[in-house]
C-alpha cells in the first residue's frame, strides 16, 4: 500500500514537472507544504525518517517546520520441539515477547534570504527531543521429563535526549506548488540511557537454581550529522 501511494505521488510529481511552463514561487504567508524524501529508485518516503514533515510559512522569508516520528514495535516469537529417547521425552521450547515505542520531534525555524527566486537557499535552527522504550521477555524450557528447567529473562531499557538541530539547503521550484530540495543537517544532543536485565532458571515449581540481575546507565553529549537528504515538497 505504501509503495502504491509513493508511486502515485511520484507520478503526479513527474506529470506536474512535464506540464509546467514557468513555475511560480509559492512562498508567502499562510502557505503550507508536506515534505517527502526521495530515496533509491526515486522512491518517496518519510522525510529524514519522520512519520510526517509539515511546513507552514509565516511570510515569504520564514517558516516553521514540524517533524514527528512515531515508532511502535510488537513482536511475538514461539519455537517448540520435542523428541523421544527410549523412556525419556526431551522437551525444548522458546517464547519471546517484545514491544517498544519511540518518539522524535523536530521543530525548526526556517529562513529564506532570497524567497522570490525559482532556486533559493535556506537555513534553519530549532530544538529536537527523542524518547524510546523497549521491553523484552524471553522464556525457554529445556530438559527431559520430569526434570524440566525453565529460564526466564527480562530486559527493560529507556533512552531520552534533547538538543538543537541545524539545517541548510537549496530548494528548486520545478512546477507550480512542487519543489525539489537538497539538505544537510547537524545536531547536538544531551541524553541518557538506562537498562535493567534479570534472569532466573530452575525446575518448575521449585526455587530458582540460578538468578542474576544487572543494570547499567549512561549519559553524555552526542554530535551528529547527515549526508545530503534529497526531498520533494508539495505546497497547498
Amino acid at each position: 500500500m505504501k509503495s502504491f501511494i509513493a508511486c502515485l505521488m511520484l507520478t503526479c510529481l513527474v506529470a506536474g514537472i512535464a506540464a509546467a511552463g514557468t513555475p511560480t514561487n509559492p512562498l508567502a504567508s499562510g502557505v503550507r507544504a508536506l515534505q517527502f524524501q526521495i530515496g533509491k529508485d526515486f522512491e518517496l518516503k518519510a522525510f529524514d525518517g519522520m512519520s510526517v514533515s509539515f511546513k507552514k510559512h509565516t511570510s515569504a522569508e520564514s517558516a516553521w517546520r514540524l517533524g514527528v516520528m512515531l515508532d511502535l514495535e510488537i513482536d511475538d516469537a514461539d519455537l517448540e520441539s520435542g523428541a523421544v529417547n527410549q523412556d525419556d521425552v526431551l522437551v525444548e521450547s522458546y517464547d519471546a515477547d517484545s514491544n517498544g515505542q519511540g518518539l522524535r520531534v523536530d521543530l525548526l525555524r526556517l529562513q529564506y534570504p532570497s524567497p522570490g527566486r525559482s532556486v533559493c537557499w535556506y537555513w534553519g535552527v530549532g530544538p529536537r527531543a527523542r524518547f524510546s522504550r523497549f521491553e523484552k521477555e524471553t522464556m525457554s524450557v529445556y530438559g527431559t521429563q520430569p526434570e524440566i528447567d525453565t529460564r526466564l529473562t527480562r530486559e527493560d531499557s529507556h533512552t531520552w535526549s534533547v538538543g538543537a538541530l541545524g539545517v541548510g539547503g537549496v530548494e528548486w521550484f520545478v512546477a507550480d506548488g512542487v519543489s525539489l530540495h537538497a539538505e544537510y543537517a547537524a545536531s547536538l544532543e544531551y541524553g541518557a540511557t538506562s537498562r535493567v536485565t534479570e534472569s532466573r532458571q530452575g525446575e518448575d515449581g521449585e526455587p530458582p537454581t540460578y538468578h542474576s540481575a544487572s543494570s547499567s546507565a549512561g549519559h553524555g553529549w552526542d554530535f551528529g550529522g547527515t549526508q545530503a537528504i534529497f526531498g520533494a515538497s508539495l505546497y497547498f
